[in-house]
């Protein structure tokens, strides 16, 4: 009986080995080879029956949708095709992108869902539901900031100053999610770019509205003073080989430094920045975010002070064009909008997001985790900032974007791109109302000329939009 156990366990173990090397030969092995394809048609019938979760602005205005076909299949929708740099596509044949593809697991239904559940829905052939996610976009909002645009290529931005909240982000041209199998290699050769998401991924020379932050450095380091009195009777400064020229002040020779922010002097901050030294102005930049992406739901590029070469190479012409904001700096307008939301937040650089909150497999609402506010500078320097952004409105290059009865602070930039034949890129930056920030709006209009005749009425635009409908609610 003895021998008969033994020769029992005995094969019970060869059975047990033999099962164990064959599925670790299948397993591993050969594993890849048996893999199912991407194409193969049960994975792609399953991934047409999964229902994805909605996509919704603020105010729980549907932007993205699945539609359930007679076939039980489902098809994406997007009722508001204008808002795709935002909202992304999602494609059988092409993926996902933006927030469709930030949040893909959460609209598909597999965030937060166990091994076993997913075992048992699948076992049980439950349908893949998945969870709602939503914006912090305002959809009316991005209507009046889409038609302020017109059919200029570009973008606009408007953020909370104090959350970091985007409320609208526009970027021209668009395209149309919903024909983007149809259409998708046509838009892959336009030279329009609408694939380009303009707004976070676009970098372009910033002009004068970059002074903001030479400004700021010359302030806050303690290098110069609001009062101090500038003097510019030529309208040209010859830095080595390079002459800067300036004919923003006709009739105005000498002038305080705020005016000079608000006249848009070149000269004076071509001054400012030699006085300062490219490392004081590195540190600004940076401390308004420079050099890092900032933290968003979709992606975005960084911006540079200098794009092509270290910043310690830099020379002192190269410096004296980059306080005024030409050289080799190349921005986004996000990273624009960040560095005024700083000046109308008393110096917070605050946490800027897309997502307002996120639905869990319960129906519960959850705010996804943000970075932290950190201090770009001073209270102190961002109230000079704002005087300096409201003479620029009253009395300087900025103001096409004055609304009656309130205070805009802003300023404008007219980047030139150095081609031949191309006219400069149009900038606006500002907020309103100044003594109580509302809301912070940015424009970029490619090739669009004077910013002050092209960029800021775009601004007053959405500003007044903004602050009516505030007014009426």
């Amino acid at each position: 009986m003895r021998n008969n156990i033994r020769r029992l366990v005995a094969t019970l173990m060869a059975g047990f080995l033999v099962v164990g090397l064959a599925l670790g030969y299948w397993q591993v092995v050969r594993g890849p080879a048996l893999l199912a394809r991407a194409d193969n048609p049960r994975l792609v019938i399953a991934e047409q029956r999964a229902q994805r979760g909605r996509i919704l602005d603020r105010n729980g205005v549907v932007l993205a949708y699945d539609q359930v076909r007679d076939d039980g299949t489902t098809a994406r929708v997007y009722p508001y095709p204008e808002m795709v740099h935002v909202t992304g596509f999602y494609s059988l044949r092409y993926g996902v992108s933006n927030i469709e593809a930030s949040y893909d697991e959460t609209l598909r239904g597999l965030a937060g869902r166990s091994s076993l559940r997913t075992f048992t829905d699948g076992l049980l052939h439950r349908p893949q539901i998945g969870s709602d996610v939503m914006l912090t976009l305002d959809a009316d909002l991005q209507a009046a900031a889409d038609a302020a645009l017109g059919d200029q290529r570009g973008a606009v931005i408007a953020l909370d100053p104090y959350t970091g909240a985007i409320l609208a982000l526009a970027s021209h041209p668009a395209y149309d999610p919903n024909r983007l199998d149809e259409t998708w290699e046509v838009l892959r050769e336009l030279p329009s770019t609408p694939l380009l998401n303009r707004a976070t991924q676009g970098l372009y020379p910033p002009g004068s509205v970059f002074k903001t932050v030479t400004l700021a450095a010359a302030l806050e380091t303690g290098l110069a003073s609001p009062d101090e009195i500038f003097t510019d009777a030529t309208g040209t400064l010859q830095v080595g080989d390079f002459t800067v020229r300036c004919h923003n002040h006709p009739g105005r020779t000498t002038f305080d430094l705020l005016h000079a922010y608000a006249y848009s002097c070149n000269v004076t901050f071509a001054k400012l920045g030699l006085r300062l030294g490219v490392e004081r102005l590195a540190e600004m930049a940076r401390r308004f975010g420079f050099e890092e992406p900032p933290p968003l739901e979709i992606p975005v590029e960084t911006s540079h002070l200098a794009a092509t070469s270290p910043v310690d190479t830099m020379d002192e012409a190269t410096l004296a064009a980059t306080a005024f904001g030409q050289g080799e700096l190349m921005v986004t307008p996000l990273q624009m909008a960040l560095v005024t939301a700083a000046v109308a937040n008393g110096g917070q650089l605050p946490a800027v997001h897309l997502v307002q909150a996120v639905q869990d497999g319960s129906g519960q609402w959850h705010e996804p985790g943000r970075a932290v506010p950190h201090a770009a500078i001073s209270p102190y320097t961002a109230q000079q900032l704002r005087m300096a952004m409201v003479l620029s409105v009253k009395e300087g290059r900025a103001g096409e974007a004055a609304l009656p009865g309130v205070t805009v602070a802003g300023k404008t930039g007219t980047a030139q791109v150095g081609e031949p034949g191309q006219l400069p890129h149009a900038w606006f930056i500002g907020f309103a109302p100044a003594e109580a920030p509302r809301v912070v709006v940015v424009v970029l209009v490619e090739n669009g000329g004077d910013g002050g005749r092209v960029a800021a009425p775009v601004a007053r635009e959405v500003l007044e939009w903004i602050l009516t409908t505030d007014a009426q609610n």
